[in-house]
């Protein structure tokens, strides 16, 4: 039996899918609390579709500026509308920063390999800064824990999934811990492309935040 059933498409749309339960838990006034952990496995499949992006994309840079220029438009976009609500707390949420320095990150590793002396020192010390500051982007560092994951061990799949456990259950009793069941689809990916929706996601992921942010704002008065 076949049980590599879905392509990045599939597996897209059906993270969107929680990853809405997930905000309207975060925004929306006396929503249940178990939408929250439906957003549990969300931001893993999409750091495994990250790595796999920077797999087949044909100019990482150009793959890790765009993330960037998205993640600016983001954190420009939540601050007008918090100047604007003044509803607290202020939108944090800005998944494209975590997932541009993961790229950054595996670039900057991948370019390492072939340095010597000084030139290698600069490396480091840039590994250094993209580790600062991705431990205050969302997820933190164990955002950057899953890109390393995901990307040295998934030619290697039983390494994988048993990295990728310890590192969820390490979370227990956080419902963080929950992210353990993003392993399932992932190892359900059968490496095929689907359709494609790049742009849609750079456009829906800040959009319905927003759009959830200002209807909670005027619920909750």
């Amino acid at each position: 039996m076949n049980y590599k059933i879905f392509d990045r498409f599939s597996l897209k749309i059906i993270m969107i899918i929680f990853m809405v339960f997930d905000h309207i838990a975060q925004f929306i006034p006396n929503t249940p609390y178990w939408f929250h952990w439906l957003g549990r496995v969300v931001a893993p499949v999409f750091f495994f579709l990250l790595t796999e992006g920077y797999d087949h994309t044909r100019d990482r840079v150009a793959y890790m500026n765009r993330l960037f220029t998205w993640a600016g438009i983001m954190f420009l976009g939540n601050g007008i509308l918090y100047l604007i609500f003044k509803r607290k707390p202020y939108i944090f949420n800005n998944i494209f920063f975590s997932m541009a320095l993961g790229i950054a990150l595996l670039i900057t590793l991948g370019n390492r390999r072939n340095m010597e002396g000084r030139e290698k020192t600069k490396n480091t010390l840039l590994i250094i800064l993209i580790l600062f500051f991705s431990s205050f982007a969302e997820g933190s560092l164990m955002s950057t824990a899953m890109v390393l994951i995901f990307h040295y061990l998934k030619e290697d799949r039983v390494k994988m999934s048993l990295a990728y456990i310890i590192l969820s259950v390490s979370f227990f009793p956080n419902p963080q811990w929950m992210m353990v069941f993003a392993l399932p689809f992932i190892l359900m990916y059968n490496g095929k492309k689907g359709k494609d929706i790049k742009y849609f996601f750079y456009i829906f992921y800040p959009l319905h935040i927003w759009v959830l942010y200002i209807i909670g704002f005027f619920m909750g008065r």
